[in-house]
Parts: structure tokens; sequence; C-alpha cells
């Protein structure tokens, strides 16, 4: 008897072979597209002790915290997630940002833990000649064929993502959105949308606003930079998407797009609240960890940290008895079972 599962780099899985599940992680990112220059910072400084400063306070000023390279590092990361009751993440590394499904296949298997490679573009200064010119039914055909047969001849994605969207959003970026929605179409394959802070998300709504279409699976991640007002929020919920809080335990100092970001206890609260409006079956947690320094090994909190420290928030505050566990298991397998399993 078949039925829909979600397509992990090592197959199809089962809905019920999920178990906890972190919708927004890397394990094998590269963002120098992003690296930070100027006098101030030495981008070739390795990642130490002495240097974690200068990287809690400019992230991407040292080349070597934003590529995520060291495998043995990322698999006891994971290993720790395990045993912290963790089953499943999805790994949305785009086209052009690092994307390796063999060395996801490596980690994926020494662990255990299943993981969900992505196909999508970033942001358009990640695009590196990629899309430029190309059209939305091209774009389209990309996706599907990498949703639907192996791309490197063995694992196949299980997600559209993470589509990039920038203040303001560039036409490119707005292109490979609609390629996106159209893939979509074709497969029932679910779309997670990065945004940088508050000022990207107006104006991506109302692109998504004027489609008209369902968007009952389409995620917006990073929502959580700034819980001052939640009126983007809550609209983006009553247009029927997925709300995203996945900079939990996020190591970064409060400046520039960080100058608002909560701490994890109002990252919690915020959910609650949105919870209570009656919109808990549209949330998602997860931590982005996209750099070294936010491993174990490298001084960071990890896979484990909503399972091990983050849900006891939920209890010490008072959540309704469930909600945590729908957030982390009931949800993100809704979105991510689209695959007929066999």
């Amino acid at each position: 008897m078949s039925g829909l599962g979600a397509v992990t780099v090592l197959g199809v899985v089962d809905a019920d072979n999920l178990g906890f599940v972190l919708p927004h992680e890397h394990l094998t990112v590269d963002n120098r597209v992003h690296l930070a220059t100027g006098p101030e910072y030495d981008p070739d400084a390795a990642l130490t002790l002495k240097t974690l400063p200068q990287a809690r306070l400019a992230p991407r000023s040292i080349a070597e915290n934003i590529v995520m390279d060291d495998d043995v590092a990322s698999a006891a990361a994971l290993l720790r997630y395990r045993e912290a009751g963790g089953g499943t993440i999805v790994e949305l590394t785009p086209t052009g940002m690092g994307r390796d499904l063999a060395r996801l296949r490596t980690i994926s298997t020494a662990t255990g833990v299943n993981v969900v490679a992505a196909t999508g573009y970033y942001v358009e200064r990640a695009h590196k000649g990629r899309v430029a010119g190309r059209s939305e039914e091209d774009l389209a055909a990309e996706f599907v064929a990498e949703l639907t047969a192996p791309v490197d001849g063995e694992s196949r994605c299980g997600v559209i993502g993470e589509i990039g969207i920038s203040p303001p959003p560039h036409p490119d970026e707005l292109l490979v959105l609609s390629a996106a929605l159209r893939a979509q179409d074709l497969t029932g394959a679910p779309i997670w949308i990065h945004v940088t802070g508050r000022r990207p998300v107006p104006p991506l709504l109302d692109f998504l606003e004027r489609t008209g279409r369902d968007l009952s699976r389409v995620a917006v991640s990073h929502m959580d930079y700034d819980l001052d007002d939640l009126g983007d929020h809550v609209r983006a919920l009553r247009l029927g998407l997925y709300v995203e809080f996945d900079l939990f335990g996020f190591p970064i100092w409060n400046a520039g797009n960080f100058l608002h970001m909560p701490t994890d206890t109002r990252r919690v609260q915020a959910i609650m609240d949105l919870a209570g409006r009656g919109y808990a079956a549209q949330l998602l947690m997860s931590h982005d960890v996209c750099m070294k320094m936010q491993l174990p090994d490298w001084g960071g909190f990890g896979y484990a940290h909503i399972p091990s420290n983050v849900l006891p928030i939920f209890e010490l505050l008072g959540a309704e008895p469930g909600l945590a566990g729908q957030i982390t298991r009931d949800n993100p397998r809704r979105l991510l079972c689209w695959a007929e399993t066999s």
C-alpha cells in the first residue's frame, strides 16, 4: 500500500519515521559570497577562541567561520541531536552555495538522522550567472528534475529552497520564486523562502498575495529577527503561509540586521501568542546552523539546542500541552510528505 513520504538523500521516508524535525539547517553551506571586508577585519584569520569575539560581532568577517566544511564536527552535532530525540533535518543549502549531496549522504548514514536536501537559488548576489536571462519555465524544469530524479545519480532533493528575497526584492529573485511556485504545482514539494530582517517581508507578502494561489505549502524563514511587532507574522499566517522561527541559539551581537534580535524565551512567547490566536498548525522552529561557531565543537549550541534547552521553556511559560510537539513534529511532517512511497 502506498502513501506519502518525505524525500531524503537516502530515499523516501514514511511520515511516521520522521520523528522530531528541524526544518531549517545547514551541513555543507559556503557563505563566502557574503564575506565582509574592511580594514577592521582579517577575513583570513583562523577561527579560534581569540577570534571568536570578532566572529560574534561580525560572523561573516572570518571566511573559515562561514564555510561548513568540518563534517566531523557536523556529524558529532547531529549525533547529539539524535541522542536528544531528533529524527530529521531539512538541509536548505541552495544550488551554488556549497550544496553537496554526497557529503549529506555520508553524514546521514553515519548519524542515523534523516537529511532532506533542497533545490533552488538564494539571493541574487549568490546566483553567480545561473539565473539571469533564463525563463520561469526553464528554472521550474530544473527544480522539477532535481525533485523527481537523482541529482548526482543517487539522491533526489526533497524541498524547494531556500529561495532568497532581498530588501528590496531583485527581479531575478522574484523570477526564481515564481519558478519555485510553478515547480510546486508540478510536484507538490514544499517551498522555503529566505528573508533577512523585516524589510523584505511586506513586499514578499504583497507578491505572494497577488498570485491568488494556495500558499499552504510555503514557509517564510527567519521571521524571528524582530518580534516587537507581530503584524507581518499575522498577515503571513492569514495568507496561509507557514511562519518559521529558526534563529534559536543564534550567537551574535545585536547590530545591523540583528539589532532587535530577541532571546529564545521571547521567541517562545511569540510562538505561544500566535498559537493562541489559532495559528499553531502553521508554526515552525529551527536553528539555521550555517556557521562553524554554531557547532558544539566550535563553541555553539548545535542542532540539539531546541530539543534539549528550548522545549523546557514551553513548560516553564505554561504553554498548552502538546504545542511544542505539534510544531516540531506534526507541522513539518505535513509539509515534507509529498512523494509516493511503496
